[in-house]
Order: C-alpha cells, then sequence, then structure tokens
C-alpha cells in the first residue's frame, strides 16, 4: 500500500500460511498461480501469507505474491516486496482498522472493505499522511487485498487542474530525444486544441504562431535549450480563428554533459490583460490629447499674460493658475483701457469646472467687455451678466468684481456679486472693501448697487477668486486673514517693485481649484491729479 509523500503502495503483509511459527510455507503451486493472476491485474494489488504463533493466532503477515504496479514508500516495487512484513517494515499498522479488518477477513473469509484508512509512515525522519480504500479476501490460505489511494495524487491533481483554471495556465512537456509531448488538460483548453488529436510537438508549434513572432520563438527556444535555468517570452499564437496573447516560461533539463534532453513550460494565457493595457494605453493617449487640447483652449479662452501691464494710472499684474485636478475651470479676469482713458478691473468666477464651466466663463468674460465699452457702470455691468445668465445657462451661478478706474481722480467705482472682498493697502496696512451683491444668476430680477472710492499714490488694489484663500476645513475669512497678513508682511519688507513682489507672494491655498489673481498698483506720481 502506498503510504505518505512516496506512499506505501505494497499493501501491509498479509497473511499466508498456516505453519506455526517461522517463515510461511504456503503451496508453491498456489503461490504461482496467484502470482500470475495478479501480473495481469493493472491495480496494485499482493497476496499474503498469515504467520501465527505456537497457538496458532496471527502475528503478522508476509508478501509472497505482489502485482508490477505494487510500490512501497521505500522504493521497492512489484516482487521485490516478496518476503516484506507487515507489521515489522509498517509498525503503524498494528491495532489499526487495517489490521482488524485484515483478521476478520481471515477468520470469516467474506471480503472487507477498509475505507478511508489513515496511515502515517515516517520517511527519513518526517512524518507522511495517507489516505487509502483497502480490500481484502481469504485466497488459498492466505489474504489477497487491492487498494487504491483516496487522496494526496488524486486532490493535487485536482488542486492543479483548479490553479490552471483560475490562473488560465497550461503545463506542457517535450521530450527532445524521444519525441515525446505531454500536456494538461487546460494546455489544450488555452489552444482551443481537441485532446484527441494530441499535443503539438515544437515544430508543431511554430505552425499556429503569428509570423512576426516567430523568430522571438526560435530564439527564445534556443536561449531555453542553451542557457541554464528559466527563461519567460511572450508569442501570439493562432487557435480557434482568432489570436492569442501567451506568457511562456520554458526551462530545459540536462545530462551530465549539459545537453538539453526535455523542455518543461508553463503557458499563461494573458489576451483579456493584453486587450485590457492596450486600452489603457489608447485611453492614456487620449487623455493625454484631452489635456493638451484644454490646455490650449484655456489660453484661447484666458491669455497667458507673462509680463505687467501698464494702464492709465496703473500698473497690473495678472495671472491664472489652473487646478492640477481639471485645466479647464470657470475663473477669469479682465483688465483693459476702455475708450475714455478709464481702466476696467473685473474677476470672476463660473461654478464648476470642465467646458460647461469654462463656456460660460467665456460668455461673461465677453459680455462684460462689450458692456464696458458701452459706458455702463459696474452695477449695470453686472445686472446684464445675471440677465444672460439666467436667459442662455440657467444651470450656472457665478460670483463676480467688477471696478472701474478713473486716473484722473483716482476714482474707482465698483461692485460685488456673491464674490470675495478686494484688499486694499495702503502704506503698510490691508484692509478689505466690499459692496456685496447676490449670486450672478440666482434671481431673474437681481439689482445691483455700486460704492465709489479715492485710491492714494502707490495704493495697491488686490482681486482674486476663491481659490486663493479656500481650503478644505477652514473658515473663508480665516484664509481672508491669513492672505492680508502674507501682504501686510511682503510690503512691510519694503522691495523696490512692490508690485512684482506681492504677485510672487500670492499662491493658490486650493490646488483643486483654479484661481485667477489681478493686482493693480496706483503709479506713485500721478501727474494732474490733486491729493485729496
Amino acid at each position: 500500500m502506498d503510504c505518505g509523500e512516496r506512499g506505501l503502495r505494497s499493501t501491509p503483509v498479509v497473511p499466508s500460511s498456516d505453519a506455526a511459527g517461522g517463515s510461511p510455507g504456503a503451496d508453491t503451486g498456489t503461490v504461482s498461480l496467484i502470482q500470475a493472476v495478479l501480473d495481469g491485474i493493472p491495480a496494485q494489488s499482493a497476496w499474503y501469507a498469515p504467520i501465527r504463533d505456537q497457538d496458532g493466532r496471527i502475528t503478522d503477515f508476509e508478501v509472497r505474491a505482489a502485482g508490477p504496479h505494487a510500490r512501497d514508500v521505500h522504493g521497492r516495487t512489484g516482487k521485490e516486496l516478496i518476503g516484506v512484513r507487515a507489521l515489522a517494515s509498517y509498525p503503524s499498522v498494528a491495532g489499526s482498522s487495517l489490521w482488524e479488518g485484515y483478521l476478520r477477513a481471515m477468520e470469516t473469509g467474506g471480503p472487507e472493505e477498509i475505507a478511508r484508512y489513515v496511515h502515517v509512515e515516517t520517511v527519513e525522519g518526517v512524518a507522511h499522511r495517507s489516505t487509502y480504500t483497502v480490500t481484502a479476501t481469504r485466497v488459498g490460505g492466505g489474504l489477497l487485498a487491492a487498494w487504491v489511494r483516496d487522496d494526496d495524487e488524486a486532490r493535487l491533481a485536482a488542486r492543479m487542474a483548479h490553479t490552471e483554471r483560475l490562473g488560465d495556465l497550461g503545463w506542457a512537456y517535450w521530450n527532445l530525444a524521444t519525441g515525446q509531448v505531454e500536456w494538461s488538460e487546460h494546455m489544450y483548453a488555452i489552444h482551443e486544441r481537441d485532446p484527441a488529436d494530441g499535443p503539438l510537438d515544437l515544430e508543431g508549434y511554430a505552425t499556429i504562431t503569428h509570423a512576426d513572432d516567430l523568430p522571438l520563438l526560435r530564439q527564445a527556444l534556443a536561449t531555453i535549450t542553451g542557457t541554464e535555468g528559466a527563461h519567460e517570452f511572450e508569442v501570439r499564437v493562432h487557435t480557434g480563428g482568432r489570436l492569442r496573447h501567451l506568457r511562456i516560461v520554458g526551462e530545459a533539463n540536462r545530462d551530465a554533459g549539459g545537453q538539453a534532453l526535455e523542455v518543461h513550460g508553463v503557458a499563461q494565457d494573458i489576451t483579456h490583460w493584453r486587450h485590457a493595457n492596450d486600452q489603457l494605453a489608447l485611453t492614456q493617449r487620449r487623455l493625454e490629447e484631452e489635456l493638451l487640447l484644454t490646455a490650449e483652449l484655456q489660453h484661447i479662452i484666458m491669455p497667458v499674460q507673462e509680463s505687467l501691464l501698464t494702464l492709465p494710472g496703473l500698473r497690473v499684474g495678472v495671472r491664472y493658475d489652473a487646478a492640477q485636478t481639471a485645466l479647464l475651470g470657470g475663473d477669469w479676469y479682465q483688465a483693459m483701457r476702455l475708450s475714455d482713458d478709464q481702466v476696467l478691473l473685473a474677476v470672476g468666477d463660473v461654478a464648476g469646472s470642465g467646458l460647461p464651466a469654462a463656456s460660460a466663463m467665456a460668455k461673461l468674460r465677453h459680455a462684460i467687455t462689450g458692456l464696458a465699452f458701452a459706458d455702463h457702470d459696474p452695477d449695470r455691468i453686472l445686472v446684464a451678466l445675471n440677465r444672460l445668465l439666467r436667459c442662455v445657462r440657467p444651470d450656472v451661478l457665478a460670483t463676480a468684481v467688477v471696478a472701474r478706474y478713473r486716473p484722473e481722480d483716482r476714482t474707482l467705482t465698483f461692485t460685488h456679486a456673491g464674490h470675495p472682498p478686494m484688499l486694499l493697502v495702503r502704506g503698510h496696512t490691508v484692509q478689505r472693501v466690499l459692496h456685496p451683491g447676490v449670486l450672478l444668476g440666482v434671481f431673474d430680477d437681481a439689482s445691483y448697487t455700486h460704492a465709489n472710492i479715492r485710491l492714494e499714490p502707490d495704493d495697491m488694489l488686490v482681486m482674486y477668486t476663491d481659490g486663493l484663500i479656500e481650503r478644505p476645513g477652514r473658515d473663508l475669512y480665516e484664509g481672508l486673514d491669513i492672505l492680508a497678513a502674507t501682504i501686510a508682511e511682503v510690503v512691510r519688507a519694503a522691495p523696490a517693485d512692490r508690485l512684482s513682489a506681492v504677485m510672487e507672494a500670492l499662491v493658490p491655498s486650493n490646488t483643486s481649484d483654479d484661481t485667477c489673481i489681478l493686482v493693480a498698483h496706483v503709479k506713485p506720481n500721478t501727474e494732474g491729479v490733486p491729493d485729496v
């Protein structure tokens, strides 16, 4: 009987002789006949003679005939098992269900089936556990037994098949000397090949390989057979009318002289993975193209201003910082000279991001320019922008601060539509300037008013969108206080160029939102403007 990992594949020896003590003395003709029968049985089987003491009790069993398929844990096979005694060779059989079954079969003469017999055999200091189903019956004064192993090999084969299915794997073996080829069951499945047609040899495998991959296959085989160790490669093969991508790992076994004798290989079908990977790469390329197109579109809608602007009575710095998560946003600015030498200053923010927000932003920015040239005050501009949104984009909300600067007397006329306060920098102080009004796009009939302030030479006016001060988990006005403190610290350092220094210090606090910044610096020596 097969025991342990290598197995006890000759059954524990069964009684055969009725001789008292000593070696069994079965009839030679009977033993020869039984041996001839076992030689023709394609199963693990043996015939045992009983060993008895002086009182006639069975104390052991000895193999007197064994089938060619029998093998024990010590590597003895077939007739090499003749003379082996059960308890002497396999002590753990004593008192077991197998031993009791053998004794009953000898006593009753009827067949005994010992199901799920668990045998533990220690080989080279390692205990191996095996499970068997054994059938025993009394024949010719001895015991004829046959057995099958219930676990280990069968269970290992089942687990291997399950693993192959889960991993879409198959194994193959090619004997380079004899030409013998073996494929696992799932190797046939991967190649959509009928097992009845048999496996493909290496030459046959080349016939199903994609023509462009044949040089790779030949090079891989040369590497496997010519060098030590396992080697991995990928080829495409034609199977079942379609093309499959296979990842193959192969290794050669060699003789004492280093000559390759056989090749063992494992193939994995990675067709779905390869297609998914190709699709991912295509999606990535499209995303990169879209990002590039988005950036170009953003620059068209909101041109990048690299240098400071010189406008009547003012130097103006403007900057647009795109969000890291979406290049196309709804923030905008406008700083331009009007026909009467006045200056339009505006900053706005359309809710959301992407093309819808950018489209609404472009409409507002273009509309405010036209309205300003029509000599509208900031409050009338906001009324018109609100109507525009309610008519053409009722799904959109926006904020804005719009100002008109008259350099003749340094008067700033301004108003807000739900937008954060402006900051007025005068000397080393920073103060908020706000004339509040409702958000754009909320009500059809929203109305706005404006306010006026008189700026002084060297004043700076800071306009921005909420990305400059907003941060998750922080109050908006806390961010505004931090911004004001940052600007105050910069101007207290008395930089030579106050405008450039302040622009450089303004860094968005929320990189997931786009940000617009506009800083207007009143020229220190404005001629013809009385100081009031």
